[in-house]
């Protein structure tokens, strides 16, 4: 194990069963306070009535700054107490999440959207620090597949709650409902973390110091350089990631607007049904753990023949996406539930193995937001197709296949200087 905390065994195994209940908590209050917007988009643009691209640029703003934050938050994650940045993330998307309903035009929205995305990007670079020094690599590899299965557990709680709760109390205002409950069960979650990260004895938050990094950044005498991350294949995974991210949350976000339009369904019913989407997205994590845990050991390959899968469920998808709803949205659900797995092999996974070098979070921080590139021009670029094409999904699912399969070959390009890096 890595880590002053494991130094001191008792107390470090208490820390580690805290921290594994703690953790997934924090994501799940994540997702819910930052995945609603999304989930309920189809909503705000039938009562709202606004256009798909603005309703796009909203969400697409929250993941730039999403995605430049987490780089910020990376670095500070490394010099500061991770725990810290984390209240101060989590307090911030509070008050975005209860302001954003109240917000009378787009521009407030947009503005609050986009702090929100900021102070989300302060939560998943500390969590990953946290996680990689206090536990062995067994230990993290199952709590971070747990984290993110968390953090789809909000989504399908958006997805759920919607239409079976507040649009049947709210009617057409409903979607203000999922924001305002949203803040409220992140407040309770905020007040769980920083009860139970005091519970931990002071000696063993020390480990998030200055010192046990030095360590780290000059072990065996080297230091990270730019030299080493470019012979590495990094930049091959890095599009890799961000072709990911622009499948993952494009998809996800677009669906129910594309089975509204392809299958004549009311905003409701289309979320309804794509509540199917996290659910495999959870049941794709919880294998994809097992499998890791049991059979990978290159996580880059594995996260290849994952986009291959993924391209075959999408070309199927661009031949009969307007036959049967349910099979788009079986589709649709399976191509999702492997963009998890392959956000974990390269978000959860590759992150670990810079933790020697003392910049676990930085580097966390920065291949998070690859991602959120990814999401961002999606979720701009999908609403964009969809308004100038009239409503073409067979178009935007046909750029869904060209990112899966740009998508193996940067992964296989990437394969032996990844090796070669670990070596």
């Amino acid at each position: 194990m890595n880590g002053k905390l494991t130094k001191h065994s008792t107390a470090a195994d208490y820390a580690v069963k805290l921290l594994s209940v703690l953790c997934p908590l924090i994501y799940f209050a994540s997702y819910l306070t930052r995945k609603n917007y999304g989930v309920i988009m189809t909503a705000i643009i039938e009562s709202e009535g606004m256009a798909d691209d603005v309703a796009g640029f909203i969400e697409t703003l929250a993941l730039i700054s999403y995605g430049a934050g987490q780089v910020i938050s990376g670095i500070l994650g490394d010099k500061f107490k991770p725990q810290n940045i984390i209240i101060c993330g989590l307090s911030t998307t509070i008050a975005c999440n209860v302001l954003m309903p109240l917000c009378p035009n787009n521009v407030l929205r947009e503005t609050v959207w986009f702090v929100n995305g900021f102070a989300q990007s302060m939560l998943w670079p500390p969590l990953v620090r946290i996680m990689a020094e206090t536990m062995d690599p067994k230990t993290y590899s199952k709590v971070c597949a747990n984290v993110n299965v968390a953090g789809i557990g909000g989504t399908i709680f958006l997805y759920l709650s919607y239409p079976l709760i507040w649009q049947k109390l709210f009617g057409a205002s409903g979607w203000r409902a999922t924001f305002f409950s949203s803040a409220i069960i992140c407040g309770i979650i905020l007040a769980v973390w920083a009860f139970g990260f005091r519970s931990i004895q002071s000696d063993e938050k020390s480990a998030f110091n200055k010192q046990d990094r030095e360590d780290k950044e000059t072990a065996g005498g080297k230091k990270l350089s730019v030299k080493l991350i470019l012979g590495s294949g990094f930049l091959f995974i890095a599009l890799g990631i961000i072709l990911q991210g622009m499948l993952r949350d494009g998809i996800t976000d677009w669906d129910p607007k594309m089975i509204a339009d392809t299958f004549g369904l009311t905003a409701d019913k289309a979320i309804l049904k794509a509540v199917i989407l996290p659910v495999i997205g959870v049941v794709s994590l919880k294998l994809v753990g097992f499998i890791n845990e049991k059979y990978v050991k290159d996580e880059v390959k594995a996260a290849g023949i994952t986009f291959i899968m993924a391209l075959g469920c999408l070309t199927t998808l661009f031949f009969f996406h307007d036959k049967n709803e349910y099979l788009t949205l079986a589709l649709s659900a399976v191509s999702v539930g492997l963009m998890h797995a392959i956000n974990f092999f390269l978000i959860c996974i590759v992150p670990l193995k810079f933790e020697k070098y003392g910049v676990v979070s930085t580097m966390s921080g920065i291949i998070n937001s690859l991602t959120y590139v990814g999401s961002a021009a999606a979720l701009y670029g999908f609403g964009f197709i969809s308004e100038t094409t009239g409503n073409n999904w067979q178009i935007v699912i046909g750029v869904w296949v060209a990112i899966a399969a740009l998508g193996v070959a940067m992964c296989f390009l990437a394969i032996r200087p990844w090796k070669k890096f670990q070596a």
